[in-house]
């Protein structure tokens, strides 16, 4: 299995629907809010590199209120 942490800024006052809308999604492994430059982190899991980036670029981008993201895969 491959694994990625998605470091995720959203607009303001959506926070609680965008952290609901992405842990229904399948493959989050994990999903928290932080404070600092970035608002959500999530630990994403999928059989490839292809599905991870599916999963990011085809669902949670999608996702209305989000403005950006920063995916970085794990290595080990």
């Amino acid at each position: 299995m491959e694994q990625a942490l998605v470091l995720i800024t959203i607009a303001p006052t959506t926070e609680r629907k965008i952290l609901e809308a992405l842990k229904e999604l399948p493959g989050v492994q994990e999903a928290h809010f932080l404070y600092g430059p970035y608002d959500i982190y999530l630990k994403i899991e999928a059989k490839s590199s292809q599905e991870l980036q599916e999963l990011v670029l085809g669902k949670i981008r999608l996702i209305p209120g989000i403005r950006s993201t920063m995916t970085c895969f794990i290595a080990d």
